[in-house]
């Protein structure tokens, strides 16, 4: 079951970003697409006379419709669940056609042939609190299926890595329990070096996610990379799916697969905090997450 869950967080990532790349008038793809929202919503169909994605989004303009379906298509992972069945398939069908792969073979299970097996285990709430017993109990059942999306996303693959990632994300966020920072920002204003150019930045752009993304300029390329307006919609930034999200992007970004492979907790803190503030907690929250990882 692992492997199909896995499967299944990867073909909506891949999705999310094909509908995001359709261009051109609303076409079959967009029909899919609007289909298999509709079906994991457990929304009645798309009236025969209505556009794709009328009724989903209050839109009429097919090009923001594709933007709210790729947003959308991303939060529905959880509505995958159980043994392979009939939603799976559909998600397989949009996949290969807006891939412009050929059908799934008869006889074939869906995602046959699409993804490579993967070694990456899934986490569960019970073993994240096991790794942080502080954290709040419902905030870790909220965070789980992002965290795991997370980790399928930036490829945070192996325990090893697992451990230090989250090693790091619940230091830096106390254990799961702020998705911002406590401070108002003030501290913020008029830092050049975070883009803090404009009165205001350093409350609207302080410290948000699981590893505190801070400031406009860092605010901005987040967002770019994550395909969300940040700038004029940063306290989006402290909820869960994009604070799970900011945070592998943050841990991509700056390679940190490859220190933690290297099991360097030291140049992973120094790369994250930007000295070594905390060491010793990160350091007990890693042995923790080595004991649970079964490192």
């Amino acid at each position: 079951m692992a492997q199909l869950d896995v499967w299944r967080i990867q073909a909506l990532i891949r999705l999310a970003s094909l509908i995001s790349k359709l261009q051109g008038a609303a076409n079959k793809n967009d029909e899919l697409v609007d289909n298999l929202i509709r079906v994991l919503s457990n929304l009645p169909p798309r009236p025969a006379d209505k556009p794709s994605y009328m009724g989903l989004f209050s839109v009429t303009d097919v090009k923001v419709g594709r933007q709210g379906a790729a947003s959308r298509v991303q939060e529905l992972t959880g509505k995958l669940q159980g043994a392979v069945n009939d939603r799976d398939g559909l998600v397989d069908n949009a996949l290969r056609s807006l891939s412009n792969l050929p059908a799934r073979p008869a006889g074939k299970q869906p995602y046959a042939g699409l993804f490579p097996t993967s070694t990456l285990l899934l986490l569960t709430a019970q073993q994240l609190l096991a790794i942080a017993p502080e954290a709040s109990t419902s905030r870790i059942n909220t965070l789980t299926p992002f965290l795991n999306r997370t980790m399928v996303e930036f490829n945070v693959s192996t325990p090893l890595r697992q451990a230090h990632f989250l090693a790091q994300v619940a230091h830096e966020s106390d254990r799961f329990n702020a998705l911002e920072e406590y401070a108002s920002g003030e501290d913020y204003e008029d830092r050049d070096d975070l883009g803090n150019t404009q009165a205001g930045d350093g409350v609207r752009y302080k410290g948000r996610g699981l590893i505190q993304v801070t400031g406009r300029t860092n605010y901005g390329a987040c967002g770019r990379a994550l395909g969300i307006d940040l700038i004029n919609n940063p306290t989006q930034l402290a909820e869960p799916d994009l604070a799970s999200r900011s945070a592998g992007w943050f841990w991509a970004s700056n390679q940190l697969n490859g220190q933690a492979d290297n099991d360097d907790v030291r140049t992973v803190t120094r790369l994250i905090n930007g000295g070594y503030n905390g060491l010793n907690d990160r350091i007990r929250l890693l042995q923790a997450a080595k004991r649970v990882l079964k490192v």
